[in-house]
């Protein structure tokens, strides 16, 4: 199985950042993968809340890539509008090969900071998920987290006791806290779950980029650091079972 991961520095022009990623998942077609990863917000960062919601209607041009190119996408994540509330919805779309959504994961985890020089509350305007991200794609039982789900190893350990092998993170993670805690938590979540790990960020001023594929033993098999591109990745599932036979550490789960 082949992942592809799509690193981009995304910006407040909608149509460009759309056009963008249409390129580079042209190009992970190309290398023959099975699944595309997109990063979080990667159809717009910005400030202006109304540019930042979006509808249904506009994941529909990713659907028929999918059909169209025979290719499973996992869509990073977008603001999707709720009406009801007027908040949104931090949201990635799993979509198959058929151009359907699988699945739908809202965030759970809210980001906040409380110090005296900086306030951030996503609750004001986003409204947190209550399902877990766990799917199939292709047979293989997989899951998805955002961003900073990566703080929550329990988040984790759920979908691997129901059953996932790779997990998927598409992120927005800043420079001055991923300096810190990307690389380290990536790995731990991959190490002590035994699943293959992929972290998919943005990149760009004040992003931290470092997307990258993590083995089910910790190795990084593949990265791209600042620059925007795509890594595209041979997984083995089977080895995968294999080194989980012989490290039995999830058996122990309780």
């Amino acid at each position: 199985m082949k992942v592809t991961l799509i690193q981009m520095d995304s910006t407040e022009t909608k149509k460009e950042n759309e056009q963008k990623a249409l390129k580079y998942m042209r190009q992970a077609v190309l290398a023959k993968t099975d699944i595309i990863c997109l990063s979080e917000s990667f159809v717009y960062w910005g400030k202006e809340y109304e540019q930042r919601c979006c509808t249904l209607k506009d994941i529909e041009k990713y659907r028929n890539f999918a059909e169209e190119n025979d290719v499973n996408i996992i869509l990073g994540s977008i603001n999707l509008l709720d009406e009801k509330s007027n908040k949104t919805t931090n949201t990635c779309f799993v979509i198959n090969r058929e151009g359907n959504i699988v699945h739908r994961y809202d965030k759970k985890y809210m980001y906040q900071v409380k110090k005296e020089n900086l306030m951030i509350d996503e609750t004001q305007r986003t409204i947190a998920g209550k399902t877990n991200g766990l799917f199939e794609l292709d047979g293989v039982k997989m899951g998805v987290g955002i961003c900073f789900d990566l703080r929550y190893p329990e988040y984790f350990r759920q979908l691997i006791k129901e059953g996932a092998e790779v997990i998927f993170l598409p992120s927005h993670f800043r420079k001055a806290t991923g300096e810190i805690a990307w690389n380290v938590l990536t790995r731990a979540r991959a190490i002590e779950n035994q699943v293959y790990f992929c972290a998919c960020n943005q990149t760009g001023e004040g992003n931290c980029g470092n997307t990258q594929v993590i083995s089910y033993d910790g190795k990084i098999m593949s990265n791209i650091e600042t620059e925007e591109g795509i890594i595209t990745q041979e997984l083995n599932l089977e080895e995968q079972r294999k080194y989980r036979r012989e490290l039995p550490v999830l058996e122990q789960m309780k």
